[in-house]
């Protein structure tokens, strides 16, 4: 029955079936594009984009206090920065197409109980002792813990990690073309489900979001995925370097191309990788922050729920066209420089919360905000493979999305302790302003690999911004790579 069952397993799993990806009629990296950005989309019900629209429904059915709630999602979303780690290993060691179904499942029964909370909670309280408050804030966070470990954590990591697998030369140009799509969906999701939310109610839009992101994505995964072009007799890129090289000589130059593979202990002692994640992170952190709370900055702008998530159709262009430019310019730059967009545009879009209740403040969140989607959707996917090559990739994504989740864990509370003291959103922007400043001080460190001893030679703050995420006692970094 072992043997039976394993053969079956094995040959719903072979890379020729259901279908041989050479006898395509063009390359099947391509295909991989698109599904890849389809399980990209699918990941919005877990991003905070796409729990942040639900967040008055949880508070009327659970509650808790908007602080209570915040802090609840905080601790889910620590709690899967933890565990996404070891999913980047199984990764490594399952491959793509295995971990996309197990994301999508996930999701789907994260869905399922986010669509039960009230009568989940309705149940627990009747047997058990624990007061209401407590049993809340417990299955709140697991709930949130589901979502961002299955939805923002392993079907985002799973859709990028597919993508770099099978793309080399052509990367940034394959990101550019995904992130058209990304970043329009994810700037959009707010206004479309909030439509959504308006059409069907909140249960029945969680219901529809389980069936197509979840199930969806975990049929598609298992018909379309496949780990790496070489399992299925082809190349990547669908060429070989040396023809590639032919029809694009501008981008052959070393810093544009995958480095050789460094395994994880010698990518944790780059200060090139921890620059580069610090950027992303705080991206993570405050736009996970911004769109949580919403509404609620809204109306402290005195602006109306409509007028309020409107602005997010200017910073879904806006972040199209950066996300396409950035993909370009990714073949032809140093990566440096595209962080130092992103680190501006960030303290740009903070400095414009500020001054929400005016047009000038809108605009310039809208430019910021809508600039810094485009690029970070263009790093989460080149960095990584060019400077550490691909057989750890798996791991190096998961160390690097833990950090991201972690910091995405803090927005929502950071936002919501800065308006619960102070009445305002103000004091948050301000510090996202200044730490955004500090990250694009030690980003023109990041054109070559250094160790943290040579720290010495940075600004202080930069230095200390740095230690705190590493620590002083790290050995020279030989992963960087030129970007």
């Amino acid at each position: 029955m072992n043997l039976l069952k394993n053969e079956v397993l094995n040959r719903l799993f072979k890379p020729s079936f259901p279908f041989e990806p050479k006898k395509f009629p063009f390359f099947y990296g391509w295909w991989i594009l698109v599904v890849a950005t389809l399980g990209m989309l699918a990941s919005i019900p877990g991003q905070t984009i796409g729990v942040g629209v639900f967040t008055e429904h949880l508070l009327h059915v659970s509650n808790l206090s908007r602080l209570d709630l915040s802090i609840a999602y905080m601790l889910g979303t620590v709690g899967s920065s933890l565990l996404i780690p070891y999913g980047g290993k199984l990764l490594d060691l399952w491959g793509s197409r295995i971990m996309i179904i197990l994301a999508g499942l996930g999701l789907a029964f994260a869905l399922f109980l986010l669509k039960n909370t009230e009568g989940l909670l309705a149940f627990l309280n009747q047997l058990s002792w624990l007061s209401p408050f407590f049993v809340s804030f417990v299955i709140l966070s697991l709930i949130f813990l589901l979502l961002r470990q299955f939805g923002q954590g392993l079907m985002t990591m799973v859709s990028r990690f597919a993508l770099s697998k099978w793309f080399d030369r052509r990367r940034g140009l394959v990101t550019g073309i995904n992130g058209v799509f990304v970043s329009f969906g994810f700037s959009s999701a707010p206004l479309l489900l909030n439509t959504l939310i308006t059409e069907q109610g909140y249960l029945g839009s969680m219901v529809i979001l389980a069936i197509i992101c979840g199930l969806g994505t975990a049929f598609l995964g298992w018909l379309f995925f496949r780990d790496q072009p070489e399992d299925c007799g082809l190349e990547m890129d669908g060429s070989s370097p040396q023809k590639l090289g032919a029809m694009h000589a501008n981008l052959g130059s070393p810093q544009n191309t995958t480095a050789k593979d460094l395994p994880l202990e010698e990518v944790r002692r780059s200060f090139t990788f921890w620059i580069f994640t610090m950027g992303m992170a705080s991206s993570s952190l405050i736009i996970t922050g911004f769109t949580f709370h919403i509404a609620s900055i809204g109306e402290v702008a005195g602006l109306d729920r409509s007028a309020i998530y409107s602005i997010f159709l200017p910073i879904s262009i806006i972040s199209v066209i950066t996300n396409f430019t950035s993909g370009w310019l990714s073949d032809r730059i140093p990566l440096k420089y595209l962080l130092m967009v992103l680190v501006l545009s960030l303290s740009l879009g903070s400095f414009g919360m500020l001054y929400l209740h005016e047009t000038i403040g809108r605009v310039l969140v809208m430019i910021g905000y809508g600039i810094q989607g485009g690029v970070w959707g263009c790093l989460s996917v080149v960095t990584w493979p060019r400077f550490y090559g691909r057989k750890h990739l798996g791991a190096i994504s998961g160390l690097f999305m833990g950090v991201v989740i972690f910091a995405s864990a803090i927005g929502p509370a950071f936002y919501g302790i800065s308006q619960q003291v102070t009445g305002s959103y103000n004091t948050s922007a301000w510090v996202a302003v200044f730490i955004n400043l500090i990250i694009f001080v030690g980003a023109f460190k990041a054109h070559r690999a250094i160790s943290f001893l040579s720290l010495i030679h940075i600004s202080a703050p930069t230095r200390l911004l740095s230690i705190s995420y590493a620590g002083l006692f790290l050995k020279k970094n030989r992963g960087g790579g030129g970007g």
